[in-house]
């Protein structure tokens, strides 16, 4: 039998309620089984896109056919960051597989781990972790994971000229390995806690598949809220927030007297912002179309109105972000999240959202 099931240790139903700075996922992986699974199989395919990589496997079952999986794995980026490069995989490969098997689609798997035939990377055979979160299972010889981020693009000032130059406008990124963490607001709770019947309702119809396929692009508040780097732009009355993962530009209007109700309805809303001080941001969006309020699949209205805090450290390296959420419609109770970036020293990628359609 090629299949085995290990344990059930992951809790991936974490990554759909705190979607933070330390989520990897594009959307939410929580129809994903907790027990782990291991496959042994040959590598037919490998999509190295966005908005995720995608492998398929060719595995033998116990009747002496075969089946043919589909696995989900992390994005181009967080595995970059992390030293896993395309040239690690070939499509003929015999391999070894980890992760978690789909409750609701019977070809689909959530990858987490891969073993490599022996010699690949290294002198013996080298175990790739496939997502930012991964846990090595059955090999010393390790690439990939949070644990191995780069850190060597992050800004370090070596000068008081160099540690203001930018100040708020400039990129930011989740923390490495050893990084800060975010602080907690103590009135949080989870989505399938305040969802409503609306809510839960749309979550039912979510299909994570097709959006994925189709090169969908999210609004808000998800456009935002990804393991990649953002950037803050002064463009005078207004401020731009530009996020690599997908690179939707979002505008906040800076002490705007426009009444919202005057402005149609979008995926990024219309987004009015204030300093509170001379390092705070603050921002409330409305006017949003996006039916979901995260990409996992809860409902989001039109009536939402979401409010962001960006905090900006004395010493400018750090930027702490807090988001509320009121939907009178999808939510019983505010939606609250918060994260942390801190000041990347390289610039953002190439500008495009590289993603080819599923036919």
């Amino acid at each position: 039998m090629t299949i085995k099931k290990v344990s059930t240790v992951l809790a991936l139903v974490t990554l759909l309620l705190l979607p933070t700075g330390l989520v990897q996922a594009h959307h939410s992986t929580s129809h994903f089984s907790r027990d782990f699974t291991e496959m042994d199989g040959t590598l037919v395919e490998v999509r190295w896109r966005n908005p995720h990589i995608y492998f398929v496997i060719d595995v033998p079952q116990a009747n002496g056919e075969s089946k043919l999986w589909e696995m989900e794995a992390g994005t181009i980026y967080v595995l970059e960051r992390a030293g896993v490069k395309r040239e690690m995989f070939e499509v003929g490969d015999q391999i070894r597989v980890g992760g978690n098997v789909s409750n609701q689609f019977q070809d689909k798997f959530w990858l987490t781990n891969v073993l490599l035939p022996e010699g690949r990377v290294g002198a013996g055979r080298t175990e790739v972790l496939t997502v930012a979160n991964g846990t090595p299972r059955w090999t010393g010889e390790v690439v990939g994971g949070r644990a191995q981020w780069s850190t060597g693009g992050l800004w370090e000032p070596t000068t008081e000229a160099e540690r203001i130059d930018g100040g708020f406008f400039k990129v930011w990124s989740p923390p490495g390995p050893g990084g800060a963490t975010a602080i907690r607001d103590p009135n949080s709770r989870p989505l399938n806690e305040i969802a409503t019947e609306a809510s839960l309702a749309r979550f039912a119809e979510w299909d994570p598949y097709a959006f994925d396929d189709a090169c969908e692009l999210p609004g808000v508040p998800r456009v935002n809220y990804g393991p990649h780097p953002h950037q803050f732009i002064d463009n005078g009355d207004q401020i731009l927030l530009v996020p690599e993962e997908f690179y939707v530009t979002r505008t906040f209007h800076l002490n705007s007297t426009v009444d919202p109700a005057t402005q149609p309805l979008s995926p990024l809303g219309f987004s009015q912002a204030v300093w509170e001080d001379e390092r705070t941001l603050v921002v409330t969006t409305t006017r949003v179309s996006f039916p979901y309020i995260n990409l996992g699949g809860y409902g989001q209205s039109e009536h939402s109105v979401m409010v962001e805090r960006f905090a900006m450290s004395e010493d400018e390296m750090r930027m702490d972000y807090h988001v509320t959420i009121n939907d009178p419609v999808m939510l019983t109770a505010p939606y609250i999240f918060s994260g942390v970036w801190v000041a990347l020293g390289e610039g953002m990628g190439d500008g495009i959202y590289d993603c080819t359609p599923v036919e």
